[in-house]
């Protein structure tokens, strides 16, 4: 191996910018990134140390804990993260630290109890209000409950002490974005990269093993391909996860910028912004899992035989080509244009004749039924045609992607990105003005929490029990959450975090004492560790309290000597620690309480409300295409849009959608915490909230599958969307309600600030069935319609065969492409309408059950 291709290696390795053909799965791995990040973390500690203890800062060794504290809690796992959460930070605590420095000025001061808790209050309901994020909210917080339990306890402390305390926070910031930027440095940018290049490489791989599924002779056969298919899927989906929370945080990288640094060697073969990038991607993932859908339904008859061998060698060759086609996009050696316009062009070749060979197929197909009186089933019929469309639109969103405008410079996307946000509309003044109810009561009940806490503080008596209590009182800050489950999560980590942590400074203490360097040696291994765990899901806020636990306790207490023994020092902290959560608890609780399980079924009616609206704009795009006066449509106006905003409207809605259904997911664990025996008859069926999130991307699969068809095709059929209306106004607008009305009184009080209450009845339960039952008959109806319209669409064929005409007269897609699309289209239509009749059946039947496990006692557990 050639130096410059070592060096070559190294840099995209350090940079974390990776090619999947040219670096191991060791490099490439998760592992490699945890790893990253861990050594980022020590290396924030060990400078945040040098700083504290190696610099003229050591003049207030009781508050140098705090430079730790920062790096630690600031650093994240983006450079953009980082950077993003530091200047939330910042804007919070500055003006804070002013309006500190002021009330100190005049006159605030030692025992000054009474005054200092009118401005505590005061002053946390405002940062509470300001403060929309949670890490940002409970670091302003933290400062504020620093600055007030300092400054109440100790005597002669100088004026500028708020900015000393200001000071420490902005430094542990600052080496937390420094090293973020230095050391192993991830950009949210080319960490999207690297998962769209991820999960391209394997939706292609996931498709080889469908397409070799569709091709086998029995079930039993393709059952195990799809079984691989489906191992594949959930990796993809796990990547994909984060994709819309890595947007946001690369809004503050320049993108651009790196992608032209970094991606030289691709950008006149793809250059995607990383928003197009993840649209293309989703969609991708979108027609690949409809692709699973149909193979797992396929009936493996004597027609799926017939068919199937006469289209192997076609469709092994377009695989081929797509395959090609992708690698030249991952490959880490450059290709010239020309040449890769040449493998587009093997792949629209392979397209085209993938089109031909299975026009034949099925003129003789149509031959044989006419021949042999056989029936065909409407099943095999559109499936198979179902399968042909999504494997063209791939192609289609291929060609699309890598179609590279080389006339627009990096000035003109700057301007077109500045116009797309001077279109955006801004919130007026009044808006900003007027309060929000919901957030004024959370902040409410964080200033009380706050209050509460600083009892510990502020009544001499407790604060001489307690060590001055400062470590309940920040406690107490630190486990708010935006609900009772993510608060009780939050808790739990804390909790588990503290104990490994004050285990692990106890045995530190005893092995090195109170010398700091050695201090630092022990504590290394222990942040490298953590920092670690840190990365895992699971973990994550437990590992970062794990890790700054033993740093508080052990370098915290040097300052007072032998006065506290490090014993003492941990089992305080752990005391403490279990006081603050008791008491964070009972007033998590009682105290304008905001369930997981409310926020989830807000959602879950958002989710339901979105699919609603997909339907209306898919009747909105079928009048625009094809100037329909049937329908009356005006929830979605895009009547005067053209065909790409109509395209950039729907990725729109299938971002939202991704959002809305990741929140679910994270809603599920949180709400399993709570105690949902107070207002369900039976515990939370995590289970069936699970299966709920899953039967929800089935069925907002199918609506996307609508909309491609309707944009592809020039003729559609009323018969299709007339039940499609008859789905969305009959079933989901019954199935938001009952989202709506089992949320427990608190949330409707509280954050909807509704007082009247609407209670269920066995009515609604028939409602539920009646809806159950009209699904069941929806689905025989559109099957029992599609048999009728194949069946007279032979019995047309058979009459102009006995009149002697010939097969390609009277097939009209036998020698004219255009009218295979269409026909293809709309088969594809009317097996995507029943296909999500079906899904909507197996939505409304778990939401049906779910309804009886929470308002009957119909089930019981033992």
């Amino acid at each position: 191996m050639s130096m410059p291709t070592i060096f070559h290696h190294i840099y995209h390795f350090y940079f974390n910018y990776h090619q999947y053909d040219m670096h191991s799965i060791i490099s490439t791995s998760i592992f490699s990134r945890r790893i990253q990040f861990a050594v980022r973390m020590t290396v924030s500690f060990l400078v945040g140390g040098f700083l504290a203890y190696g610099t003229p800062l050591n003049d207030h060794l009781e508050l140098q804990y705090l430079i730790f504290l920062m790096s630690m809690l600031s650093i994240q796992e983006t450079f953009g993260m980082t950077l993003f959460v530091s200047y939330q930070m910042l804007t919070a605590i500055t003006p804070i630290s002013i309006l500190l420095y002021i009330v100190q000025r005049i006159g605030l001061g030692y025992k000054d109890y009474l005054v200092g808790e009118l401005i505590l209050l005061i002053s946390s309901l405002f940062v509470s209000y300001k403060c929309s994020q949670v890490l940002t909210r409970k670091i302003a917080l933290l400062f504020i409950v620093v600055f007030f339990s300092t400054i109440i306890n100790q005597d002669n402390l100088p004026s500028t002490f708020v900015f000393i305390l200001l000071e420490r926070f902005v430094i542990g910031m600052a080496v937390s974005v420094i090293v973020s930027l230095l050391v192993f440095p991830l950009f949210a940018t080319f960490d999207i990269e690297n998962r769209v290049n991820y999960c391209l490489k394997n939706l292609q791989q996931m498709q080889t093993i469908i397409i070799k599924a569709f091709l086998c002779e029995d079930q039993m056969s393709a059952q195990v391909s799809l079984a691989q298919a489906s191992t594949i899927e959930q990796m993809i989906r796990t990547t994909m996860n984060l994709i819309t929370t890595r947007l946001v945080e690369a809004t503050i990288e320049p993108s651009r910028c790196l992608q032209r640094i970094f991606n030289r060697r691709h950008r006149h073969l793809i250059d995607l912004t990383i928003q197009e990038q993840e649209d293309f991607i989703t969609s991708l993932m979108f027609h690949t899992s409809s692709l699973q859908l149909m193979v797992k339904h396929c009936r493996f008859n004597e027609y799926h035989t017939h068919y199937t061998r006469e289209l192997r060698a076609t469709l092994l060759h377009l695989d081929l080509c797509q395959t090609t086609v992708i690698s030249s996009l991952l490959s880490s050696s450059a290709i010239n244009r020309d040449e890769f316009n040449g493998r587009l062009a093997s792949l629209q070749q392979a397209m085209d004749t993938l089109r031909e060979v299975s026009i034949k197929a099925r003129l003789h197909q149509v031959e044989h039924v006419l021949e042999s009186g056989l029936i065909i089933r409407s099943e095999d019929f559109l499936s198979h045609a179902f399968f042909l469309f999504q494997i063209a639109a791939i192609v289609r969103i291929l060609m699309r992607v890598t179609t590279v405008d080389e006339n627009r410079s990096f000035f003109q996307e700057i301007k077109d990105r500045r116009k797309k946000k001077q279109k955006k509309k801004r919130r007026t003044l009044l808006e900003w003005i007027k309060p929000q109810w919901p957030q004024f009561l959370s902040a409410f009940k964080s200033m009380v929490i706050i209050g509460v806490g600083s009892i510990f503080v502020m009544v001499p008596r407790l604060a001489k029990v307690f060590e001055n209590g400062q470590w309940i009182f920040i406690a107490l800050c630190m486990t708010q959450g935006d609900t009772v489950g993510g608060a009780l999560t939050t808790m739990k980590m804390r909790l588990i975090g503290t104990l490994f942590g004050a285990m692990w400074a106890y045995i530190t203490y005893l092995a090195v004492s109170d010398n700091v360097y050695h201090t630092f040696g022990m504590l290394v291994p222990w942040i490298l560790f953590f920092g670690y765990l840190k990365s895992l899901s699971q973990w994550g806020y437990a590992a970062t309290v794990a890790c700054f636990t033993p740093v508080i306790i052990t370098l915290g207490r040097i300052p007072y000597g032998d006065t506290l023994p490090a014993g003492n020092y941990a089992l305080l902290r752990i005391e403490e620690n279990l006081v603050g959560i008791a008491v964070a608890i009972v007033l998590t609780i009682i105290i304008f309480p905001v369930f997981a399980i409310d926020v989830l079924k807000n959602n879950i009616e958002t989710t339901l409300q979105l699919c609603r609206q997909c339907v209306n704009t898919m009747h909105a795009i079928y009048d625009k295409l094809f100037q329909n006066e049937q329908l009356d449509v005006t929830t979605v106006t895009i009547e005067k849009q053209t065909d790409q905003e109509i395209t950039s409207f729907i990725d729109a809605q299938r971002s939202r959608f991704h959002q809305l259904i990741s929140g679910q997911r994270a809603l599920i664990g949180n709400t399993s915490l709570e105690p949902s025996f107070w207002w369900f008859k039976n515990s939370f069926a995590s289970d069936r909230y699970s299966m709920l999130a899953e039967q929800q991307t089935d069925m907002f699969r199918m609506l996307h599958n609508i909309d491609a068809i309707l944009l592809r095709i020039y003729e559609c059929s009323n018969t299709s969307e007339t039940h499609i209306k008859t789905l969305q106004f009959d079933c989901i607008d019954l199935w938001s309600s009952y989202f709506t009305l089992t949320q427990t009184r608190f949330f409707r009080i509280f954050r909807n600030c509704s007082f009247t209450y609407a209670k269920l009845n066995e009515s609604d339960l028939l409602k539920h069935k009646q809806c159950l039952v009209e699904l069941h008959q929806t689905v025989y109806r559109l099957q029992n319609q599609h048999q009728e319209s194949v069946n007279r669409l032979f019995d047309h064929y058979h009459d102009c065969l006995t009149q002697g005409e010939s097969l390609s007269d009277f097939v009209p897609y036998a020698d004219n492409n255009n009218v295979y699309i269409i026909f293809i289209g709309i088969a594809a239509l009317y097996y995507s309408t029943t296909q999500l009749a079906r899904n909507a059946l197996a939505l409304g039947t778990n939401i049906h059950t779910i309804f009886e496990l929470e308002t009957t006692s119909l089930y019981r557990p033992f």
